[in-house]
This record gives structure tokens, C-alpha cells and sequence, in this order.
């Protein structure tokens, strides 16, 4: 019987000692988070139910407000999709707050919220995380309107994993971006692809004129739905934002490498930031991937770990994920794709999918409702941030924001 007892208090002692208060050096782990939540609380049992009705009576989920950030953080529960696993070493993200960050006060300028310091800003405005690394320390991080953990739909900034994809078998000597997309698509030739070369397509320049998405995804043979566009203007000569365009470098992605789009993201991308939740990417009913309009889901970290491979502190292995090559010819513009930003009142271009490259080298990537990624290799800095437009249809001025902490010399380096 003493014996039987014995046994009986091993478990007990056990998870008494498992229990006990951790000492100073072991108490990292029960620390409050450093990022910023809020008391975000998620979404009630009849919101949710709100929405599947909602959707089950053939509503759309852009339907601004709530609703829509529920699409966006459950893109799972109504999109098809794939799953592009985690990183078995994921990259451990350093916390360093700074408040001089959190209490940067905005322009009086803005649409919304001018004068606000960035923590308030997050607070009030149509923010659902935000997420500031420098010199690969977390110097911010807000969850106002999501959990830290959740997964958030990318939309259009899954355009540039898939750029991404492109020059690095472009690094492998795989892909010939001066080359037309029709040496590598023999059912191109006589199309309006024909003669366009793949550098102006990533820079969403390829003059094939505007068409419903639709006429792209009828068959089980994208490529053949593709042969079927005309050209608008010459290729190269002007930006003209195109999902297609999209479309076909993700084929080319999985032409060259003999990959799905899912896998070559998983194996080249995602397991080499270290990312530590698993992505989901949307597929269309035939079978190809969303990567060029609903793309992947991901954690706020995670994409900034993703953005953190173009600068000094993602950068430091012999064989980093962004090559200097890769890196020179996103700032290589074309001359033609210049515009002026109303918003900043500043030159941008169009280059290997990013919506805007500045002259000082820093580059930019938006998507709808207010998401983005913004990176300044120059000053080891990266901003990503999730969103939902309210349902008078405005949304967050991040971008903006973004450009000013850039500019703001809280991160120039010594």
C-alpha cells in the first residue's frame, strides 16, 4: 500500500513543481506581452452567426465593416484554399518597444485622425494590427481589432511572394525576365502576350488590356483563357494595373520549378523566414491559385518576417532568401511607369509587383481594405499592417504613415 501511494504523489509532485513560480531568470515566459492589444475581445457568438447568414443568403463579403474583417481573419470558413506549412526553426523575433515610436504624433493632414500620436491612431482609426521592426527588433506592435495569432487575409501583397518567386529562379538562372513570356508559353504566340517580356509584366506593364478576371478562370486551362487577351498598348510604355499579369507569373512559377504555387511558397519562402504559423492561399474552383487576387493568409508576424528578408538583418547568411541582385533590379525602374503619388506628393514607380518604389530605395506593396507591407532596406525597417475599410468605405492612411516614419529620422542609422 505505501508503495501504490508513492506512485500515486510522483504525478502530484510533479505538477506542483511544474507550478511553482518561476525565479528571475525563468520568468520571461510570464511577462505581459509587449505589443499593444487593446482588450480586443473577437467576435460575438451572433456576430459570427451574422455573417454565415449572411453569406448563406448570397450576400458578398465586401461588405465593409465588421462583416468584412471577419472575412478577412475566417477567410478559411468561405474560400477554397491550400495550406502552406510553417517553418519547422521559426525566426524568434526580438521585442524591443520604444516610445518614441508609439507616441510619434501624426500630421494634421490626414483624412482621419490627424494630430494623433501612432498608438491612438492604431486605437481609433480603421487599424486591425500593426507591426514596426528595426534592425530586426520589434520597436511596435498593436492588435486592436484581431488576436496576435490570427490569420489575416494579404489580398493583393501575395502578388509580391509571387515577384519573389520569380527572381529566385531568376537568381538559379531559370528564368530570363528579358525574354517575352511567349518563349516560355508556346500557346502565347499570336496572342497579345506575344513579344511582351516577363520584366514588363512584373512591373504590370504588359499592355494587355482590361478584362473582366472571369475570362481568365473559365476552363481547367488558364494558359488557354490567357492566349484569348488582346493587347491594349505597347508593353513597357505605361502601368496599368492587371491581375493577369499576376496570373501568368505564377504559371511561369510552376511551369519552371514543376511546383505548385503552394509548395514552391512553402519551400523557398516560407520555410526559409522562419515563419511560425502555417499560410493558407486561396485557389480558384479550377484548381489554380488566388495569388493574384484574395492570395495568402498569414499572422502579422509572419508577413513581417517575410518583409525582413529584404533588409540588412534578414540578410546576413551566404545565401540569403533576397539576393543583392534581386534587390538592384527592384529599383532598376522603368522610367515610363513614373507617377506622382497624390497622396505624397512624391515620384513612385511600378517594379517586380510593388505598387511603389521610391527614389530614395524604400518600396511599398498595398492591398485592399488597407492592408500593406513597406520596407526601407536603407534604414533596416520594416511596417506591415492588416485593416478593414469602415462602411463609409474609408480606411486607414498606413500607407501614408508609413512613408513619414521612413522619412521621420527615428530610424536612420548611424
Amino acid at each position: 500500500m505505501k508503495n501504490i501511494t508513492a506512485l500515486l504523489l510522483i504525478p502530484l509532485l510533479f505538477l506542483a513543481c511544474k507550478n511553482e513560480p518561476k525565479t528571475d531568470a525563468e520568468s520571461l515566459n510570464t511577462l505581459s506581452p509587449k505589443y499593444e492589444t487593446y482588450n480586443y475581445t473577437g467576435f460575438t457568438k451572433e456576430e459570427i452567426y451574422g455573417f454565415h447568414k449572411h453569406i448563406h443568403e448570397g450576400g458578398r463579403w465586401t461588405t465593409y465593416g465588421d462583416l468584412e474583417r471577419y472575412f478577412y481573419l475566417n477567410f478559411s470558413e468561405v474560400q477554397n484554399h491550400s495550406r502552406i506549412l510553417r517553418s519547422d526553426t521559426p525566426k524568434i523575433l526580438e521585442e524591443t518597444p520604444r516610445d518614441d515610436v508609439k507616441n510619434f504624433m501624426l500630421p494634421a493632414d490626414l483624412k482621419k485622425g490627424g494630430g494623433l500620436s501612432l498608438n491612438d491612431y492604431v486605437q481609433q482609426v480603421e487599424v486591425n494590427g500593426l507591426i514596426i521592426i528595426h534592425k530586426g527588433n520589434i520597436v511596435f506592435e498593436g492588435y486592436p481589432r484581431m488576436f496576435p495569432t490570427d490569420l489575416h487575409v494579404n489580398f493583393l501583397i501575395t502578388q509580391v511572394f509571387v515577384s519573389t518567386s520569380v527572381a529566385i529562379l531568376e537568381d538559379r538562372g531559370l528564368i530570363d525576365t528579358s525574354k517575352p513570356i511567349d518563349d516560355y508559353f508556346e500557346a502565347l504566340k499570336g496572342s497579345g502576350w506575344e513579344g511582351v517580356p516577363v520584366i514588363d509584366i512584373l512591373a504590370m506593364s504588359s499592355g494587355i488590356e482590361r478584362a473582366p478576371l472571369e475570362n481568365y478562370e473559365k476552363s481547367f486551362d488558364p494558359i488557354e483563357d490567357l492566349a484569348t487577351a488582346n493587347s491594349d498598348t505597347p508593353s513597357g510604355t505605361e502601368y496599368q494595373f492587371s491581375n493577369a499579369d499576376t496570373m501568368l507569373l505564377t504559371l511561369l512559377v510552376e511551369k519552371i520549378s514543376g511546383l505548385m504555387f503552394k509548395d514552391f511558397v512553402e519551400q523557398e519562402i516560407w520555410n526559409r523566414i522562419g515563419a511560425a504559423y502555417s499560410a493558407l492561399l486561396g485557389n480558384n474552383t479550377n484548381g489554380t491559385s488566388l495569388s493574384y487576387l484574395a492570395g495568402m493568409s498569414t499572422t502579422l508576424r509572419d508577413l513581417a518576417r517575410f518583409g525582413l528578408a529584404f533588409t540588412p538583418s534578414g540578410r546576413k547568411s551566404d545565401n540569403p532568401l533576397i539576393s543583392d541582385a534581386h534587390l538592384t533590379k527592384i529599383r532598376d525602374v522603368n522610367e515610363n511607369l513614373k507617377v506622382t503619388s497624390r497622396s505624397l506628393g512624391e515620384d513612385i514607380y511600378k517594379s517586380y509587383q510593388w505598387g511603389a518604389v521610391y527614389e530614395d530605395g524604400d518600396f511599398y506593396k498595398g492591398a485592399h481594405g488597407g492592408q500593406g507591407l513597406y520596407i526601407s532596406p536603407s534604414k533596416d525597417l520594416v511596417i506591415a499592417f492588416f485593416g478593414t475599410s469602415n462602411m463609409d468605405r474609408e480606411r486607414n492612411q498606413l500607407d501614408v504613415i508609413s512613408r513619414q516614419l521612413s522619412k521621420s529620422g527615428l530610424f536612420d542609422i548611424e
